[in-house]
Formats: structure tokens, C-alpha cells, sequence
């Protein structure tokens, strides 16, 4: 009777940790892969100083300020970081180097094979 006790309350905590997404929050390692990754395909028009935006990020240093609770309804974590490097902004006819030191509020997901990606508003 006892182990039937104890079993019914492990799997009543198993639900409520699974009905409150009981999941913890990427690594800062993990944030830092996924942020320098996404800064590599594309930076904020903001960032780069320029209205085409920016590409391939050559990241410095990347300063994690804070991790907040994870958003059930978009489904990410969001994520504070001071991202210091250099970017190619896209001009009109060229691209020209550029550096950039932000803060940027990025949201961290994992797509359905479990890889983690970053994304952030192209106006940040």
C-alpha cells in the first residue's frame, strides 16, 4: 500500500512538472552558439546602421545579462545579451564593415529536432 502511495505521488509530480513546462533553460553555452548563429545570417538594422540590415557577425564578446521565465504562449525563453563584434552591412551597391555593441532581447527555441535557435527583431 505504501509503494502504491509513493508511485501515485511521483507520477502526480511528473504531471504538474509536465503541465507547468517544468523544462530549465538553455545553457549559457547553448545561448551564445545560438545567438552568434543567428548573427551570422543576419543582424538588426539597427546594429549594422544600415536600412538593408546586416550579415555574417564576427562576434567579440557576448555578455548574458539575464534569462527570464520561459513564454508558454510563444514558446521560447527570452534572453538579455550585450553582443559586442563587427558585421558587413548591406549598402546599395556594397557592404561595408561595421562594428556594433548592443543589448539586444533575443528569444531562444528549439525546433522539433531539438536544436536550439535565436531570433530578434530586425528593428532592435
Amino acid at each position: 500500500m505504501r509503494s502504491r502511495s509513493v508511485f501515485v505521488f511521483i507520477l502526480a509530480v511528473f504531471s504538474v512538472c509536465l503541465l507547468t513546462s517544468c523544462a530549465r533553460p538553455p545553457s549559457k553555452t547553448v545561448i551564445k552558439s545560438a545567438i552568434t548563429d543567428y548573427l551570422h545570417l543576419q543582424v538588426p538594422i539597427s546594429w549594422s546602421g544600415s536600412l538593408m540590415g546586416g550579415k555574417n557577425a564576427k562576434i567579440e564578446l557576448i555578455e548574458i545579462k539575464a534569462i527570464g521565465r520561459f513564454n508558454k504562449q510563444g514558446n521560447y525563453w527570452p534572453v538579455k545579451a550585450r553582443v559586442k563584434g563587427t558585421c558587413e552591412a548591406k549598402l546599395i551597391l556594397t557592404t561595408e564593415t561595421r562594428r556594433f555593441d548592443k543589448v539586444g532581447d533575443f528569444e531562444l527555441s528549439q525546433d522539433d529536432y531539438g536544436n536550439w535557435k535565436a531570433s530578434i527583431g530586425m528593428f532592435e
